[in-house]
């Protein structure tokens, strides 16, 4: 109560139904955080993959591509080893890429005219050194974390089998490369 000289004014103070700040219960956490796990929980569950889908292979056919790019080039192409599976092609700005699937591993073989694309497909790779295939050198290109990819020319032609994506082992690549007519 302020007394003005005439007028005696009373401050009351009207409950506003809002709690003040900082004064927040248990009850209260408890319904934020129901209301997050109904949101969270089920977006988790169903956003997963399915355990059978991180195993599946696409296998596609790589033909169309392949003469694609024999007509483009007149380069040579790889034919698929016993066992191997290819399951990426794709044939952009003169490059051909198909990669396959043995087994966990992962192999591409990557061709195109000139060698310009070589640093980018090896990870800027620097040869290292070569490795006979059916009696024929090829390079060995290995990246900064340790991809090695094989290197040949075939005229006006390069072919890169490796490249950054694969897993394959050395060997892995030999038997890709050996394919390659």
């Amino acid at each position: 109560m302020t007394d003005t000289g005439d007028v005696t004014v009373v401050e009351t103070t009207r409950p506003t139904g809002k709690k003040k700040r900082g004064r927040e219960s248990a009850l209260d956490m408890v319904r934020s955080l129901a209301v997050v796990f109904l949101l969270v929980v089920p977006l988790w569950y169903f956003g997963q993959a399915s355990p059978s889908d991180s195993k599946r292979i696409r296998p596609i056919n790589p033909a169309g591509a392949l003469q694609d790019f024999v007509r483009a080039t007149g380069g040579p192409v790889p034919t698929t080893p016993e066992g191997w599976t290819p399951n990426v092609q794709a044939y952009d700005s003169g490059v051909l890429r198909v990669g396959y699937v043995e087994h966990d591993h992962y192999a591409e073989f990557l061709g195109g005219i000139g060698s310009s694309f070589v640093e980018d497909v090896t990870g800027k790779g620097t040869k290292v050194s070569t490795v006979q295939v059916d009696g024929v050198p090829w390079d060995i290109y290995e990246s900064g974390d340790a991809h090695e990819s094989l290197v040949r020319a075939f005229g006006k032609v390069t072919v890169v089998v490796g490249g950054v994506r694969e897993t394959a082992t050395q060997d892995e690549l030999v038997v890709l490369a050996s394919t390659v007519r």
